[in-house]
């Protein structure tokens, strides 16, 4: 009978079975019911392909001269222990390289474990023996031999991702990906497959050859082919190719012209654009190049405009409003960059939104005179002295972002405005002559007016001062 194995190409070869004897006593020598040790049977040897599992049947039939047996007690064994048999199984020799042992055993140690299986790892020869125990006595070891052969099937290469180099700098290859279905242990052979029509590479140009991680070195700019073969041992896989797209190392530049955006009427009929975000891969220093791409119907503007089409940020002076777009390209002394185009929005004087006066807060302050009585009716009071007091028209905001302009202004020209065209200034009161028991007011309206370059809006704050006489 032949021990099963799964995925195995080759057929188990049978010699005789290795069959324990188990020797029946009643215990005293005296001949009457004799107990049995159960006793195991195996076939063996067999030889299977690597990688393939192994099943092994220590409840399997098996044939012993004329007799077909199977592990557990003889046939005219009178007593018996429990007939819950416990198989268990070991390696006792197993190749150098392997690293089997007995917990890659299927239910090793399990009871009822009759049936158990593992998968080789290397080529080599593996030796398993088995036991059969009840609750009182154990068998003696059986042994199955298994020949583990590399098998037939041809191995695979992967030579790896396409790659891009650069001539004259190393470029490392890698078939690491490469495999063998019986897991044999392969053998690389790299070969240059093909060459740009400048190239002096022969087929075999490889550095490191033979292992799974060489590298070349490309000799022009072109697209190599490398092709790689894995062998086991038996036979040689088809090849598998990796291209490599090699350059000098001359990046090209990359141009950036900027944000695009809108110009506000108060900004003027100059845009400044900025091409600083412009660089070079290989940090080569560049030359700019800026086009005016397109402009309104109306528009004369030409590349004339630019203020310096060869600098980084040049201004261009638009003369109608409408959309404009301009186009820079970079120079790194080899290569040109690709075009970037930026867009603008030239407003005119009717897209102008007015600003928003603020002259803040209004403000009051007090204070008393001393009088002194100089006759029974009269007194001569000291005036009340002047004061300083804060103007902050900095809320005042304009919708399109636009500087403002300030003017402040009183109509009685009474106090006295330290700088009218700042946001924030400070106005000096008038001295105020003061009466005895009379308390006088007066009241003053600051105008602030704010400015764009087209529109402006007005704002009134109130300021008063009151001056009492009081006598000593």
């Amino acid at each position: 009978m032949l021990t099963k194995t799964s995925n195995s190409i080759f057929t188990a070869s049978i010699t005789l079975p290795v069959l324990m004897l188990a020797a029946c006593t009643n215990g005293d020598g005296d001949s009457g019911p004799q107990y049995c040790a159960p006793e195991g049977y195996l076939d063996s040897p067999m030889s299977v392909a690597l990688g393939s599992d192994v099943e092994l049947d220590g409840a399997a039939e098996v044939v012993v001269g004329e007799l077909t047996v199977t592990s557990g007690y003889p046939a005219d064994c009178d007593q018996k222990g429990s007939e819950d048999l416990v198989f268990s199984w070991d390696f006792m020799s197993t190749p150098t390289d392997s690293a089997v042992d007995k917990g890659t055993l299927t239910d090793n140690n399990s009871p009822g474990a009759a049936l158990t299986s593992f998968t080789p790892d290397v080529v080599g020869t593996y030796v398993v023996s088995m036991v059969v125990s009840d609750d009182l006595e154990v068998s003696d070891p059986v042994v199955v031999v298994i020949n583990v052969a590399a098998g037939d099937a041809a191995p695979i290469a992967d030579a790896g991702p396409d790659l891009s180099g650069e001539t004259g700098v190393r470029v490392d290859l890698d078939g690491s990906g490469s495999s063998d279905p019986e897991g044999a242990e392969l053998e690389f052979n790299w070969a240059v497959a093909s060459t740009p029509s400048c190239s002096d590479l022969a087929p075999d140009d490889i550095y490191n050859q033979g292992t799974a991680t060489p590298s070349f070195i490309c000799d022009c700019e072109g697209i190599y082919t490398i092709a790689l073969v894995v062998g086991d041992g038996n036979q040689w896989s088809e090849p598998d190719y990796a291209t490599v797209s090699c350059d000098s190392g001359d990046l090209p530049p990359v141009a950036d012209a900027g944000d695009s955006g809108a110009m506000a009427p108060c900004e003027g009929s100059e845009v400044e654009l900025n091409g600083f975000g412009s660089y070079d891969p290989d940090g080569e220093p560049l030359v700019f190049s800026w086009g005016l791409v397109s402009a309104p119907a109306e528009s004369t503007a030409t590349d004339a405009n630019f203020s310096d089409s060869g600098a980084a940020n040049p201004t261009f002076t638009w003369d109608v409003p409408g959309d404009y777009s301009f186009q820079l390209q970079v120079f790194d002394g080899t290569t040109w960059s690709a075009p970037d185009v930026v867009y603008y929005t030239m407003q005119g004087t009717e897209a102008n939104q007015a600003p928003f006066a603020n002259a803040g807060s209004a403000d009051s302050v007090s204070t008393t005179s001393d009088c002194e009585r100089m006759s029974y009716t009269e007194w001569d009071c000291d005036d009340c002295p002047s004061f300083e007091i804060d103007l902050d028209g900095s809320g005042s905001w304009d919708p399109d972002g636009d500087d403002l302009n300030f003017l402040w202004s009183e109509g009685t020209g009474e106090p006295t405005i330290e700088s009218p065209y700042t946001a924030a200034t400070v106005i000096s009161t008038p001295v105020i002559a003061a009466e005895y028991n009379v308390t006088t007011s007066y009241t003053w309206d600051l105008e602030l007016t704010v400015a764009d370059c087209i529109d402006s809006d007005t704002d009134t704050v109130q300021i008063s001062v009151e001056c009492a006489g009081e006598g000593k």
